[in-house]
């Protein structure tokens, strides 16, 4: 059936075929029996992803977090220390623009720079912007007041920022941007080691699932819903119609905000409370609902003997009636078992906290496509089986078949036609009397 795939894709589509930017990700996940809860949880909810990336003259490996949160890529320089920083004096490819701040974050002061990155893969390299932090604020890093910076830095995939407009676009976008006819804005992120805590995967730019992994992922699966904005800046989400807790439709119309670097889920108080009095209550002796702080904001977790049964825990679906598809968590995606008890993935945020964020807990089960100069956040039904879409290719290539061969038919008989009605040309002979036409020669008359 591969044939017929090339076949219809040569005639419908120009296939421009490009190299995919890939940064295999991960994360040391590690607890021990000594911590507290709070502790543990906050180890859960920071999700700390990392990738490789290396940059300057001569190159330099750094290892950074991914976040959704921060637009740029931002690292660690020269003047931060006891961290493996960038050595922006050993580069001699190394340029600072000017000069900015952190606004709302951990960073104090920093450099808009340039500077040459090597895409992952593909043995290229590019120049372009990013942010060498000069000055933390470690006192809000201690008082857990901003998103910690891990490692080196961060390579941020926000669309925008909200405190941030002065900073240098994402790598995928200023890739687009900057190198227009090389790369697209389209990232994917796919997981493939899924247990809580122990992540692993890969971030691939410039392209789609489907076009550079056609033995798993379909065009015809593929299904893309708007971005939306929040406070008036667009940012990674889509909007749900119905949150379900099982059958029972919770909440309307809400959001969900993509955050790669939240191993958890922040959900909307009333949310909460309804699994609460629908699950946790049957629990009262066995679990316990307790506070925590994460990124000055208080949240209620719940925290279980592991001799409660998660099972009878039913799907939380995310509906999107549009496209006729749900996102679904199960049971297994929202306890975490350590140390003979469960931790419920599910906080409850502020009374004014209205769309749920989420990070790895949903993001693992699907690949998700973010691809800002379309405008949307593309996903993969899979339930939209293989064989149905060769069926489909199936008739669709009949189809084809059979008009081109209609029409060459119809080309066929119009020739025919043309050639047997052409119109006869009429030879004419005319005669000059004043000659004579002998074999051979030509006599003029007029001389005799």
């Amino acid at each position: 059936m591969n044939f017929i795939k090339i076949f219809l894709f040569t005639i419908f589509f120009h296939y421009l075929s490009s190299e995919q930017i890939i940064y295999d990700f991960k994360r040391d996940f590690e607890l021990n029996k000594e911590m507290t809860d709070e502790q543990i949880y906050l180890k859960l909810a920071y999700n700390d992803i990392y990738t490789h990336i290396k940059i300057g003259t001569p190159e330099k490996e750094l290892k950074v977090g991914i976040t959704f949160k921060e637009k740029s890529l931002t690292l660690l320089g020269s003047k931060i220390n006891n961290r493996d920083v960038f050595d922006e004096t050993s580069s001699s490819s190394y340029k600072s623009l000017f000069e900015t701040n952190g606004y709302e974050s951990q960073i104090l002061f920093a450099n808009i720079s340039e500077e040459y990155i090597k895409l992952n893969n593909i043995n290229k390299k590019e120049k372009i912007k990013f942010v060498l932090v000069t000055k933390l604020d470690e006192e809000s890093l201690v008082a857990n007041i901003y998103e910690p910076i891990f490692f080196s830095g961060y390579l941020g995939l926000a669309i925008e920022g909200v405190y941030q407009q002065n900073f240098p676009d994402s790598l995928p976008i200023y890739l687009n941007e900057n190198y227009r006819n090389d790369y697209n804005s389209a990232f994917a992120i796919k997981f493939d080691i899924k247990q809580p805590g122990n992540y692993k995967g890969q971030l691939i730019m410039n392209g789609y699932p489907h076009e550079y992994d056609t033995k798993n992922y379909h065009k015809e699966q593929y299904k893309t819903t708007r971005i939306q904005s929040v406070y008036n800046f667009d940012t990674w989400c889509l909007s749900i119609d119905n949150a379900y807790y099982g059958k029972e439709s919770v909440i309307q119309d809400n959001l969900i905000i993509f955050r790669i670097e939240i191993g958890i889920i922040l959900a909307p108080e009333k949310f909460m409370k309804y699994l609460s009095d629908n699950y946790f209550k049957n629990y009262n002796d066995k679990c316990e609902y307790k506070k925590f702080k994460l990124m000055s904001d208080n949240y209620n977790y719940y925290v279980c003997s592991k001799d409660i049964d998660i099972k009878k825990f039913e799907n939380i679906n995310f509906e999107l009636r549009e496209d006729n598809f749900n996102f679904t968590l199960t049971y297994e995606n929202l306890f975490y078992e350590y140390n003979n008890k469960y931790y419920f993935l599910i906080v409850a945020g502020p009374s004014s906290q209205r769309d749920f964020i989420i990070g790895s807990a949903l993001m693992k089960n699907y690949v998700f496509v973010f691809d800002k100069y379309k405008s949307n956040i593309g996903y993969y039904d899979l339930s939209i089986k293989v064989e149905e879409i060769d069926k489909n290719y199936f008739v669709i290539y009949i189809v084809v078949i059979s008009i081109l061969s209609f029409l060459i038919v119809l080309v066929i008989i119009y020739l025919i036609w043309k050639y047997c009605n052409k119109p006869r040309i009429s030879r004419k002979n005319v005669i000059d009397d004043d000659y004579n036409y002998i074999s051979g020669s030509i006599t003029d008359d007029k001389k005799e």
